[in-house]
């Protein structure tokens, strides 16, 4: 009956009420956010990612999606104690924010909605930041694997799906020093570096699987200690 009701509330009304809930939780934690942007690197040392942005369905709109989170991102300073919130940083993924439809998994299942195809950014960022030894504050990863192991731009593991208003990824600067963001987008691949004006002890991340019947067990790893454990449901 209680799950009934529930389906029955509007999805706006809904997305409201877990907006007002995150806003109450911000207020509660004090947390700064970033809001500064520089155009020259702040720093001469970087840690760099770098992905191939697969071809598919929707593949125009997905480089035009990432190239508009890359436009709010790009040239970040993330100074001590800071806290990236990356729907802070994007805004909702709406026409009117010009996002265009891409390719989205909603409820296990493959599907498009506007704003599709910028896990591959969050991901990304995700990956870049347990390198670099932020601290993860909140991250989700995806429900399902859609990758064949030939067809993977990057481990099963280092993902991070991002749902406005109720999937965020937010990182922390625990340095003592600014950190940067630096991006660049083309038709073919996805550049990411973390300019500092220290140099970064890079994180060695491992993931480990176990396979099940239905899916597998991800654990990832950060110099041999347990950071996550994950399962993934295999198509």
């Amino acid at each position: 009956m209680k799950q009934h009701l529930k389906n029955l509330i509007p999805h706006s009304w809904k997305l409201q009420m877990k907006l007002l809930q995150r806003y109450i939780d911000e207020r509660k934690n004090k947390h700064s956010y970033p809001n500064e942007y520089l155009s020259e690197n702040i720093g001469e040392h970087s840690v760099k990612l770098q992905q191939t942005i697969k071809k598919g369905a929707f593949h125009h709109n997905k480089i035009h999606n990432l190239k508009v989170v890359g436009n709010k991102i790009n040239n970040l300073v993330i100074h001590p104690d800071q806290v990236f919130s990356f729907w802070k940083m994007i805004g909702k993924p709406s026409e009117k924010n010009n996002f265009k439809e891409g390719r989205n998994l909603i409820k296990n299942h493959i599907s498009s909605d506007v704003g599709g195809g910028i896990c591959q950014f969050s991901s990304i960022l995700y990956y870049l930041a347990l390198q670099s030894g932020l601290k993860i504050l909140e991250r989700f990863p995806h429900s399902m694997d859609i990758y064949k192991e030939e067809e993977r731009f990057t481990p099963l593991g280092s993902d991070c799906t991002v749902v406005y208003g109720y999937k965020d990824l937010q990182i922390q600067n625990v340095f003592a020093f600014p950190v940067q963001l630096k991006c660049i987008i083309n038709n073919d691949e996805l550049h990411l570096s973390l300019i500092s004006p220290h140099k970064l002890n890079v994180q060695e991340i491992q993931f480990k699987y176990l396979e099940t019947e239905k899916g597998v067990w991800v654990e990832t790893l950060s110099n041999s200690k347990t950071l996550f454990k994950n399962f993934y449901i295999r198509l």
